[in-house]
């Protein structure tokens, strides 16, 4: 059963410290230099902190009662933001990822957001096949190594749904 485990600012330090092995998996071809920093510029606890009080909602990904890696989403100005969504190694291909973008999207559904959006680094083939799967298509690409991906989740009005009183 997987199942979101969401956290506050005080736990902010334990998401911080399974960063690192996580990101060193995911993206063992990037330089380590690269991804170092990567991590001191979005994932120390202190920059956990300060997205949380924007907004942002992190959460570990439960299977069971082990934990498969961490989730980090919130709404903005386009819709709901899928900032980042990782799974150790052995928990990988059992539809897990699947899952919590299920959740994900059943709660920017009830927001109201048009859209749930994302980056995902344009060599992560696994996960743009995952994202792909759950209706996701790619955009524009943004920065040396990202990709945007989008997925609509309301039509927009057509002439004969706007009442014209």
């Amino acid at each position: 059963m997987v199942s979101l485990e969401f956290i506050g600012p005080d736990r902010a330090r334990e998401i911080s410290e399974i960063a690192p092995p996580l990101f060193s998996e995911v993206y063992d071809y990037v330089p380590r230099e690269m991804l170092e920093e990567f991590l001191e510029e979005t994932q120390t606890a202190e920059r956990i902190r300060e997205q949380m009080a924007e907004g942002m909602r992190y959460a570990f990904i439960l299977d069971g009662e082990s934990r498969a890696g961490y989730v980090s989403y919130g709404m903005d100005a386009e819709g709901m933001y899928l900032s980042k969504l990782y799974l150790f190694r052995e928990f990988r291909g059992r539809g897990i990822g699947g899952r919590v973008i299920d959740i994900v999207e059943d709660e920017a559904r009830e927001a109201g957001a048009p859209c749930i959006h994302l980056d995902v680094n344009y060599r992560n083939e696994g996960a743009i096949r995952l994202y792909r799967r759950k209706g996701f298509s790619e955009g524009e690409r943004i920065g040396y190594m990202r990709v945007i991906m989008r997925k609509p989740l309301r039509c927009t009005s057509t002439e004969e749904d706007i009442d014209h009183d």
